[in-house]
């Protein structure tokens, strides 16, 4: 019998990154035996139907739902990662701080710092702990490097050059996703790829002084 203890988890959104969010934590029990959990995934809440059934029948989620609120009602959610696109995730992670679930939720955390600030600050008062998706942070090489900085053994940092690679979004023939629109992504590609970069440096070397 198993002594680990059990997590049960909620995903709100089922796109790419809440997909691989539901994979991460059906693996997790395995990749880190260390830390005696073992996550349940509970509930899964999109408005597609789907992937409401994809949840189900391909992911292994207990059940699924359109609403992310009945979600965040289920008592069996212990934590809940929110996958949503950017312009919800102010509403939805102040409704997870008001339902008292721990969450991780993906970058930015709002269209705006305003937005970013009232998650942080509801959060803070409610004790809960949370994440924000900067999961490069977690790479064995990049903790390594950070040990070697902070260490001295590099000598003092002065500078730092951030260069991030990616071109999904460059084609003209690739769909039109909210991500190209500034009312529901916020801004473009700095918030979106360019702040993995500056969270880098700044949890590599230190705050970021100009």
């Amino acid at each position: 019998m198993s002594t680990k203890r059990k997590l049960g988890v909620g995903v709100i959104s089922l796109g790419w990154m809440g997909r691989l969010h539901a994979r991460s934590y059906r693996a997790l029990s395995e990749r880190f035996p260390e830390l005696g959990v073992e996550a349940r995934l509970v509930a899964a809440a999109d408005p597609i139907e789907e992937a409401q059934r994809a949840a189900v029948e391909d992911l292994g989620f207990a059940r699924a739902c359109a609403d992310y609120r009945e979600l965040l009602a289920d008592p069996e959610v212990d934590i809940v990662s929110i996958a949503s696109p950017n312009f919800l995730h102010e509403e939805i992670a102040l409704a997870a701080v008001q339902a008292g679930k721990p969450f991780w939720i993906e970058k930015p955390m709002g269209t705006s710092a305003q937005q970013s600030e009232n998650i942080a600050r509801a959060a803070e008062s409610a004790g809960l702990v949370t994440c924000v998706g900067f999961n490069y942070r977690h790479v064995p090489a990049i903790e390594y490097m950070r040990e070697l900085i902070r260490s001295g053994k590099l000598g003092r940092i002065t500078n730092a050059r951030v260069w991030f690679i990616a071109d999904y979004n460059s084609s003209p023939r690739s769909p039109l996703t909210w991500r190209a629109s500034r009312e529901k992504a916020g801004a473009g590609v700095v918030p979106d790829l360019m702040s993995h970069g500056a969270d880098l440096a700044q949890y590599l070397i230190g705050r970021i002084a100009r």
